[in-house]
């Protein structure tokens, strides 16, 4: 198939007609098919690369926004990037915020020992979209925090999105403004690029101390970028469709996050393969008929609230009934995630992203909303807690947090 070149002597129709923006249904399946990857690599039950989930998002998110801005691009030539951030805010952030007053709506009511220090610090980084970051430099690490600590852990992924989200149509506008006529195929530097950043997750590995590596925006923006690069160029992965699933599945089931090879070629495998699988499905209509059966398209349609619910409902569980089995607690988690998934996306999340309210109604809401959150992690805990031993502070003149010595 033709690129998408950047020169903006292509008529709109042509553009229009290379950079097609009526919505793939198949892609929706292929979402809740990552959502499905990720819940079972967290709930236990067979995956251990599972967390790879995350890298098919990424990648189906930098495809359909690349997409999406192409589009609008061929209809103006001056795209609204206020208009666009808009849209990204009304789909994406009402859902965080249901899901975070609910985590914070149980600290109040029920004052677990041991969580308020963590959650309340990632609740602020959750309102900023520096989740990532706030793990990074705090050295919260993503894998060895204790499940029952950090019930807001998995937003990492949402703060790299949005990180992205801000930055990347900054610098397509860029691109096809002044890049026009010295870019012939805008998906080569893309490729370059996403090379660069998994290579700097491969030198910024620690054995022990993955967290840079592996939750850095500058690291994982790989995924982000390959799926921008398909979306520039159809049909540049698509003739790889079946290898490329069968790799998916090979790593989902096989990946080790402890590993120096999942950051030397495990990362950017999955990466390219998922590119592949999402290129053919928009491109070669490979996989649309298995993908756009009616419950995976009901799961992909509400995978996000999905993915924002299934972490925190695992950690409750784990924490208010720690006597059960591991079954029980899977399909208990299961079924709760699906309901509250089901019942954000009916009465939150469509409502707001499909009404016409404007900036100047819905913004001053969500924002009383983000504030009234903030100022909720400063209510003091009735019971302190030594963050370090998850116990209670005990303070007296023979202990280090008393007047003595």
């Amino acid at each position: 198939m033709p690129e998408v070149s950047l020169a903006l002597e292509h008529p709109p129709a042509t553009v229009e007609r290379r950079t097609p923006h009526k919505r793939i249904d198949a892609i929706d399946g292929l979402r809740a098919v990552a959502v499905a990857a990720v819940m079972a690599f967290h709930y236990g039950v067979g995956l251990d690369g599972g967390f790879l989930g995350v890298d098919l998002f990424f990648v189906i998110s930098g495809f359909v926004i690349t997409r999406l801005l192409l589009a609008e691009r061929a209809r103006t030539p001056r795209p609204s990037l206020a208009g666009f951030w808009f849209r990204r805010v009304k789909r994406l952030l009402p859902a965080v915020l249901l899901v975070v007053g609910a985590v914070q709506a149980w600290m109040l009511l029920q004052d677990p020992p041991g969580l308020r220090p963590t959650v309340n610090a990632q609740t602020l980084a959750a309102l900023t979209y520096t989740s990532n970051w706030y793990a990074i430099l705090g050295h919260i690490d993503y894998w060895d925090v204790a499940q029952e600590q950090a019930p807001l852990n998995h937003l990492w992924s949402l703060a790299v999105e949005e990180q992205f989200y801000l930055l990347w149509p900054l610098l397509l506008i860029g691109l096809t403004t002044w890049g026009a006529r010295r870019i012939r195929r805008p998906h080569r530097p893309l490729l370059a690029t996403a090379a660069v950043c998994y290579l700097l997750a491969h030198l910024l590995y620690l054995p022990g101390a993955q967290e840079r590596a592996y939750l850095g925006t500058d690291t994982r923006a790989g995924a982000l970028l390959l799926g921008a690069a398909v979306a520039f160029r159809p049909g540049l992965l698509s003739r790889f469709a079946w290898p490329a699933a069968a790799v998916l599945g090979w790593l989902w089931c096989t990946a080790d996050i402890n590993t120096a090879a999942f950051y030397v070629w495990q990362l950017p495998l999955a990466g390219i393969a998922a590119a592949a699988v999402i290129d053919a499905i928009a491109h070669a209509d490979r996989f649309r008929n298995t993908l756009s059966a009616r419950p995976l398209l009901w799961l992909g349609l509400r995978s996000y609230g999905l993915y924002l619910w299934h972490w925190p409902v695992w950690v409750y569980l784990g924490v208010r009934h720690p006597e059960w089995n591991q079954g029980t607690k899977v399909l208990v988690a299961l079924c709760a995630s699906v309901l509250l998934s089901a019942a954000g996306y009916r009465l939150i999340e469509r409502p707001v992203r499909v009404s016409t309210w404007r900036p100047r109604a819905l913004l001053p809401a969500l924002t009383v909303w983000c504030v009234t959150l903030a100022l909720v992690t400063a209510v003091p805990v009735t019971r302190p807690v030594d963050a370090r031993h998850n116990g209670p502070i005990v303070t007296g003149p023979n202990t280090p947090d008393g007047k003595g010595n």
